[in-house]
């Protein structure tokens, strides 16, 4: 449209031009000097336009939630959305894993059999974990998990405690992980734990 409307205004001035007893170069010059005005206006209103429309930003995706179908290697320090200052392996709240105290990673457990979980942690952060502190459902397979419950005892800092979660096997045959949080008193989640079984 705004196309058509510059040519017929282009044209239109050829015409008029050719009235005033114009010659033919002249016309043919004045009607490129306006073509050429007419490029640089539509050029530098696509510029502005450019300029106004922020472009996009390449983010890394959150990565809170592990895989729920992954079989993870938890060998560090993991930690997030703990007490201010956390990150990077400091922090008010931060676990570090010890080991799996009882059903190792890809342990067969028959379908519908009742077990207990259980892990070493150690607490490496600033703060003392209190007995408000949590071990809660994340994500993946539940097996008939409580959603969570409080830590048995208050653990210092640089202390290891051993958290447990009774679970059952599900019914049907195949590879199964579900992943549990520490969380500290005001609900912030700061270390994942996996519980990964086979039911053959």
């Amino acid at each position: 449209m705004k196309r058509t409307l510059l040519l017929t205004l282009l044209s239109l001035s050829a015409l008029l031009l050719s009235a005033c007893g114009l010659s033919q170069a002249d016309v043919e010059a004045t009607v490129t000097y306006a073509v050429g005005d007419a490029v640089n206006a539509v050029h530098a209103q696509y510029t502005e336009i450019a300029l106004l429309t922020p472009s996009p930003t390449n983010t890394e995706p959150p990565t809170s939630t592990p895989d729920a179908t992954a079989t993870p290697e938890v060998t560090a320090t993991i930690s997030f959305g703990g007490g201010a200052g956390t990150g990077g392996g400091s922090g008010c709240d931060v676990m570090g894993f010890v080991a799996d105290v009882t059903v190792s990673d890809g342990e067969e457990i028959t379908a519908n059999t009742p077990f207990t979980k259980t892990w070493r942690v150690r607490n490496d952060g600033s703060c003392e974990w209190s007995t408000a502190y949590t071990l809660i459902y994340s994500s993946g397979e539940q097996m008939g998990g409580a959603s969570g419950q409080p830590l048995a005892a208050a653990v210092p800092v640089g202390g290891t405690t051993e958290v447990s979660i009774a679970l059952t096997a599900p019914a049907t045959a195949g590879d199964y992980t579900g992943w549990w949080v520490i969380a500290n008193a005001s609900g912030q989640g700061f270390g994942y734990l996996s519980v990964v079984i086979k039911v053959p």
